[in-house]
């Protein structure tokens, strides 16, 4: 068996892609980076929105799923981007372009001016997975839900009617494909409000969906940790189905800000550390364990034999 490196979300940060690349053993061969031992890449989705070097990111990205040494599964970036770039049958753009909506996109439009150019990674996004199930070990973007990803693995590709049904929120069809690429939530009580990394004051929390939260609060069941919510009744929260006895499960999207990466559970890790948000790039070598080890996560930052 030859082994996987799980990759996190990049947004646009090529340098830190490239040195993490390098410090796994991948080599440039003049048209996409390979492993001299035959490993690959799996990479958790968000190349895009953010970071100054977009472009070479998804380049590397592409070059190394065509080339055969790598699988990807889309973040909620790369399905916000289709949609905003897509009309519905209304005429209207599927993702508003509401000014938060076109601030979180502009590094994006600023780097991709030729629409041309834009259209043609769209339509490739559009072929992707939002999810991949190995085997020994499984892959998603935010949350491992089982019930949702049976659903989603029966579609086709992300564009005309499919991508509008579910992009129409309120829908059960918008519900099911932001379970997975957005994560549950769970609704704050009426009156109190979450600020986000970015100043947004939501009224919802993400949650720990790994979990069996009945009876927790929303301080117990937030992620990640946030010491300021208050230990208020919990809303509902669907079940995902993942359980201790899953198969080693990893996910971006949470922008993790602890200083070195861990593991979540002995089946469960968050590879996203922030990157597009002055944090690092996270990977995890994997090689057939059916138990996380936590020594065997990869970073991009300069360890202090590298200064």
């Amino acid at each position: 068996m030859k082994g996987y490196d799980i990759i996190g979300d990049i947004h646009g940060h090529a340098d830190e892609l490239k040195s993490l690349l390098s410090k796994l053993g991948y080599q440039h061969g003049g048209q996409f980076y390979s492993h001299p031992a035959g490993r690959r890449i799996v990479f958790l989705g968000d190349w895009i929105d953010r970071g100054p070097k977009i472009r070479e990111v998804l380049k590397i990205v592409r070059g190394m799923l065509e080339g055969g040494e790598a699988l990807a599964v889309l973040g909620n970036h790369e399905v916000n981007a289709m949609r905003f770039h897509s009309l519905g049958s209304d005429g209207n753009p599927l993702r508003p372009h509401t000014p938060k909506n076109v601030k979180q996109h502009q590094a994006t439009l600023d780097q991709f001016p030729d629409v041309k150019e834009w259209t043609e990674w769209i339509h490739w996004f559009a072929g992707l997975p939002l999810s991949l199930d190995l085997g020994g070990l499984r892959a998603v973007h935010a949350c491992w839900d089982d019930e949702a990803i049976r659903e989603l693995n029966a579609i086709g590709r992300w564009e005309g009617k499919v991508l509008e049904c579910y992009s129409r929120k309120g829908s059960r069809e918008h519900e099911t494909i932001s379970q997975v690429i957005n994560g549950p939530e769970a609704q704050l009580p009426e009156g109190f409000l979450n600020g986000t990394a970015d100043g947004t004051m939501r009224s919802e929390i993400r949650v720990k969906w790994w979990r069996d939260l009945n009876g927790a609060n929303c301080r117990e069941a937030i992620f990640p940790d946030d010491p300021k919510i208050p230990e208020i009744p919990l809303g509902e929260v669907p079940r995902t189905g993942f359980s201790p006895d899953s198969p080693p499960t990893f996910f971006g999207h949470y922008a993790l800000k602890e200083a070195a990466p861990a593991r979540i559970a002995p089946n469960l890790a968050c590879l996203d550390y922030g990157t597009g948000k002055g944090g690092f790039l996270c990977a995890y070598r994997w090689d057939g364990e059916s138990i996380i080890d936590p020594g065997k996560f990869t970073t991009s930052k300069q360890s202090e034999e590298d200064v």
